[in-house]
């Protein structure tokens, strides 16, 4: 590992953390960085209302799930007559007219319970000023061609109205981390925070906190005492990696693209886990028998990789291997792979403290920016977030001293979407 350059230990925080802030710095003004820094003219400056209700949509996979939402006086939410259905262009291939009628078919049902509809659309979108949002390009096995280039907010209200909903709401659009971080606005009723980030980690990694519009240079015309929502799509930032990575990034779809993300989420720290460990072997790191049986093994789901780390004589592939194995090889492979994690963890923690830094907020250890963290990566692999929290408290120290605390919300895209709705 460290002939490859790939121990956590050469994670250099500090200096990364300068690069992701003069890449943020960059992407605000519009010059050209790693990250898009994504304006999404969502705000969060108006209190979120009690007891008024809204329509809320979640889609961003192969499910859409719509519910009517409402906080009551608590700041506790309220979500009735949940529904979930399959994605429209999951099953086919459709039209833009069919995609759009069916998704009004879904909230036809709802139609007249509420005055506003929040949507988190969590595929890849253009954000307007007016809080709606252009298709650049659907993912996750969507088949729908013709949606691709149209504005979803006027397309949908367009269907609901020629389906009976009358005067249909105008909505708001926003994608998953946005909707992870404006639930972190009413995580702990009673609270008061400095700051907001929105953090989802899972299949992939993205980031969002809240920027003054004065920094914002790219958009000409911002009213500059204001602030929003951006999106910095952090799982694209460049940084440094070592020569395993570099192979791999090079067997990947999108090579040379998405390199931090390919070091942290679930949907490549696994493959990039067997794909070190087979070349471990093959370097001599492991016995011949080991890199027999390695080689037998063509894929790793993230799911297999937790369930090696929790049961390393278990019912999965790596536990299989190691069932093959002298021990010293066993004991090996399972080095490496948690190691492996251990630097997605030094990553993340980059990745936020950056984003805390860049804020200049939680100065004041009585009022902290609150972390909404969303994702099966972060809560769910081996010992993940206390890593990430580890080398955070290491960094925002002394001079870099900040207030910060890490929560979590359950059903944050459709809360999200609800607060967004009410408060923009």
């Amino acid at each position: 590992m460290e002939t490859n350059r790939i121990r956590a230990a050469r994670v250099d925080i500090p200096g990364l953390c300068q690069a992701f802030q003069r890449e943020m710095t960059r992407g605000l003004e519009g010059r050209s960085s790693t990250l898009p820094m994504i304006p999404t003219f969502i705000e969060t400056s108006r209190e979120l209302p009690r007891g008024e209700k809204v329509i809320a949509l979640d889609a961003g996979g192969t499910n859409l799930r719509v519910a009517v939402v409402s906080f009551d006086a608590s700041g506790k939410p309220v979500i009735q007559d949940l529904a979930r259905h399959r994605m429209p262009g999951v099953d086919e291939e459709l039209g833009k007219e069919e995609f759009f009628r069916r998704m009004a078919g879904f909230v036809l049902p709802f139609a007249g319970r509420a005055e506003r509809i929040g949507f988190c659309f969590s595929y890849a979108v253009e954000m307007m000023p007016d809080k709606d949002g252009k298709l650049l390009h659907f993912s996750k096995e969507i088949k729908a061609p013709e949606v691709t280039g149209q504005v979803i907010g006027a397309n949908l209200r367009l269907a609901l109205a020629q389906g009976g909903f009358r005067d249909p709401p105008r909505i708001v659009l926003l994608n998953d981390t946005v909707a992870t971080l404006l639930t972190g606005r009413n995580a702990l009723p009673g609270r008061r925070f400095d700051g907001f980030i929105g953090l989802v980690c899972g299949t992939g990694i993205n980031a969002a906190y809240v920027e003054s519009n004065a920094n914002i240079r790219k958009i000409p015309g911002l009213d500059a005492s204001g602030s929003q929502i951006i999106n910095t799509e952090s799982g694209s930032f460049g940084g440094t990696f070592g020569k395993v990575d570099d192979e791999y990034d090079s067997t990947t779809a999108v090579p040379g693209k998405y390199r931090h993300e390919k070091a942290i989420s679930g949907a490549y720290l696994s493959a990039l886990c067997l794909f070190t460990a087979q070349r471990a072997a093959r370097a001599g790191c492991l016995s011949a028998e080991a890199e027999h049986e390695l080689e037998k093994v063509s894929s790793l789901s993230g799911r297999e990789l937790n369930d090696f780390l929790l049961y390393p004589d278990g019912d999965n592939p790596l536990g299989a291997v190691c069932g093959r194995v002298p021990a010293e090889d066993a004991r090996a492979l399972y080095r490496l792979c948690d190691a492996l994690v251990e630097r997605a963890a030094a990553l993340v923690a980059m990745n936020l403290c950056a984003l805390v830094l860049k804020t200049d907020r939680g100065r004041d250890p009585r009022y902290p920016i609150c972390i909404t963290a969303d994702g099966t990566t972060f809560w769910q692999l081996r010992s993940f977030r206390m890593r990430v929290e580890s080398y955070m408290r290491g960094f925002l120290a002394g001079k870099n001293e900040r207030a910060w605390e890490i929560t979590s919300v359950d059903d944050a895209p459709l809360l999200g979407a609800a607060i967004a709705a009410l408060t923009n």
